[in-house]
């Protein structure tokens, strides 16, 4: 009996704990949110009297991505050329780690950074933004924007990696009599892709880093509209996915790099 009630006695105190643990950890969660939603509201405060409009329906709290080293796959490359190309491509390397593809339609050439392009095509089509539509399908761009007319303009498209865009990696097809007669634009494989260490920059840092640039700098805009994490592809050798904050305003459209927090736009 007296065994019996010892273990009630250290059931109700392991509980007693457990709950004292529960406490602490809400405690704290509750600090912590308190003290991010002082910091947005201050951050509001910066924007307003800056005659800057940021829309209340942005979300502050979010992290930004994490850095990636993609790897070099000749046979995604391969794949790319030969569905640009219209049949099996002769790879042959140019030295520097550029790769040609020639097939019967033309050539096209990679570099080792992630850059591809071909001029003097001659691939005809029945479906030309068909053809746009699926090639970005298979090979992971988003779905294009085709500005073309009796068989002849541009379709264009950005890279995902996952479910976010890549910024300046994309694809641009030209088109001429029903005929794809150029193409240029960049790929990287996500197969393998290498996460890389490194501090993560929140979005209300990056929203401080924008506000002052527009105020050093004098930018005309009145309202940021969206703020989202991208990434933008760098390296002319080794390619690496960079995060950065994509800042969306009413004029322009900016970016903060989240390593060296520099402010540039497009």
């Amino acid at each position: 009996m007296e065994t019996y009630r010892l273990k009630n006695i250290a059931i109700v105190i392991l509980l007693l704990l457990n709950g004292c643990l529960l406490l602490t950890v809400g405690f704290q969660e509750l600090q912590s949110l308190r003290a991010e939603r002082r910091v947005e509201d201050r951050l509001r405060e910066l924007y307003r009297a800056s005659q800057l409009a940021l829309g209340e329906d942005l979300d502050l709290s979010r992290q930004s991505l994490g850095a990636l080293t993609p790897s070099r796959h000749a046979e995604t490359e391969r794949a790319i050329a030969a569905a640009l190309l219209g049949g099996e491509p002769a790879a042959a390397s140019q030295g520097g780690g550029i790769y040609s593809y020639e097939a019967e339609h033309g050539v096209i050439q990679f570099r080792s950074g992630g850059s591809f392009y071909g001029t003097r095509l001659d691939l005809p089509g029945e479906d030309i933004e068909g053809f746009a539509e699926e090639f970005c399908r298979r090979f992971g761009y988003e779905a294009p924007l085709c500005q073309l007319e009796n068989g002849r303009g541009i379709a264009s498209a950005v890279q995902l990696a996952g479910e976010v865009s890549v910024a300046n990696c994309g694809v641009e097809m030209h088109f001429e009599g029903g005929r794809l007669t150029s193409v240029s634009g960049a790929h990287v494989s996500m197969e393998g892709a290498v996460p890389e260490p490194g501090a993560r920059m929140t979005c209300v840092t990056a929203l401080m880093k924008f506000l002052d640039h527009r105020n050093a700098s004098g930018a005309v805009c009145s309202e940021v509209r969206d703020v989202q994490c991208v990434y933008q592809l760098r390296g002319a050798s080794t390619p690496r996915l960079r995060p950065v904050w994509e800042i969306r305003t009413d004029t322009y459209t900016y970016y903060v790099d989240c390593e060296t927090g520099e402010v540039t736009g497009r």
